[in-house]
């Protein structure tokens, strides 16, 4: 007796955020009795499966034929663990018929079997997905990390919008209460830019763990890839999901000793000028002019920094966030992007050698998601350009991304 069996594996409403390696699954194929205890009769080696999800094509003789056409089944590995035992597969008599036969659909959020006679099944790979929240894990309604949760989120951040049922406050990478404002700042210029790097390193992030910018390969830790305290009890999260999935790793793969894996971390979160540089590189992008001081600028050198304020560059300057919170300055701690050069708040006029340090003055800028004003961003309004200065501590200022 001849047993001849073939079959697809597919991804469930597969769209162009996930791409699945069908090459990291494995099935071992067994004949067994139609009746009784189903004793296996053989059982074929261990087989990949082809990156597009088709199986090999088994052929199989009996010399000593049962009395019924035995019966196929399957179990299915993923990277050596098992994902399904025992499915059912379809079987046909002539090794010549054509049996595109679709067995299994993957589905990264739940697991059930359907009703569909052919013995279709749906299951779960949950267990190898790259982000995981401690409280609300893989499968619990409230999951973060689900895949059309951040399929809207993407699909919301490259179209510029705010998005409240995923706690997406504002259009732009928003760290929130994590000290993540030096990734901010960078990947707010990689989607002005280019954002389809940016978003194929969200889509990398998520699938596979690895992300790539340019010559940089971003792999973050296990922690960073299951966030503590992340959420909160009522499911809200700390930052946009696919914000934590870019900043945090961006971020962590930068850390030898300590570990990135919750927004309550703060000196694993800290980004000195010569992140952004490397990262700013790694994409191929030119450095104009960088500079860290631990005391706050001169009149002479926020001048010269404004004039590097221009259509064709991104300037990231390291401010005391007390410059967008209102408290006083003293130290570094928080990254902005200027987007507009800073003038005189009544007149438009741009700030001089002239300006005394009395006048007040504005700009537009990038921090905390937005893109607004400082008067914006400050409860008192417009700040004088004196007080202004005290809060700057340094910059990189680099040409577009191409």
């Amino acid at each position: 007796m001849d047993v001849n069996a073939y079959f697809t594996l597919k991804a469930l409403n597969q769209d162009a955020c996930v791409t699945i390696d069908f090459t990291k699954y494995t099935y071992v194929m067994s004949l067994r009795e139609a009746s009784g205890e189903q004793d296996i009769l053989h059982s074929e080696p261990e087989t990949a499966f082809t990156q597009d999800g088709h199986s090999a094509h088994h052929h199989m003789t009996f010399v000593n034929a049962p009395t019924e056409k035995p019966l196929v089944y399957c179990d299915i590995f993923c990277q050596g663990l098992c994902t399904d035992k025992n499915i059912l597969i379809n079987s046909f008599p002539d090794a010549s018929t054509t049996n595109n036969w679709t067995v299994f659909n993957k589905k990264f959020s739940s697991a059930e079997t359907t009703k569909n006679p052919a013995f279709d099944k749906i299951c779960t790979i949950s267990n190898h997905r790259i982000f995981i929240d401690s409280q609300f894990p893989v499968g619990h309604p409230n999951d973060p990390f689900e895949k059309s949760k951040i399929e809207r989120q993407l699909r919301a951040r490259l179209e510029y919008r705010a998005l409240a049922s995923e706690y997406m406050r504002f259009q732009f990478p928003d760290q929130r209460d994590a000290s993540l404002c030096g990734p901010a700042a960078f990947l707010f210029s990689l989607l002005k830019d280019r954002p389809d790097v940016y978003s194929q390193f969200i889509k990398d992030l998520w699938n596979d763990g690895i992300g790539i910018l340019g010559s940089l390969k971003v792999i973050p830790s296990e922690g960073c890839c299951h966030p503590v305290n992340y959420t909160r009890p009522d499911a809200s999260t700390r930052l946009p999901a696919i914000d934590w999935i870019s900043l945090a790793s961006l971020r962590d793969n930068e850390n030898i000793f300590m570990k990135y894996n919750s927004p309550d971390d703060t000196v694993s979160g800290i980004t000195l000028p010569e992140g952004i540089i490397k990262w700013v590189s790694a994409v191929g992008a030119e450095i104009i002019f960088h500079e860290m001081t631990l005391t706050s600028w001169s009149k002479n050198k926020v001048l010269e920094l404004n004039k590097l304020v221009e259509p064709t560059n991104h300037v990231a300057v390291l401010v005391n966030d007390g410059l967008l919170s209102g408290g006083e300055s003293g130290y570094p701690s928080h990254w902005i992007v200027l987007e507009e050069k800073l003038s005189l708040y009544e007149s438009n006029l741009l700030v001089s050698s002239e300006t005394s340090d009395s006048e007040l003055v504005d700009a537009k800028l990038f921090s905390w998601g937005e893109s607004k004003e400082l008067s914006k961003f400050r409860l008192s309004g417009p700040m004088s350009f004196g007080k202004y200065r005290t809060y700057v501590y340094g910059c990189v200022v680099f040409k577009k991304i191409p």
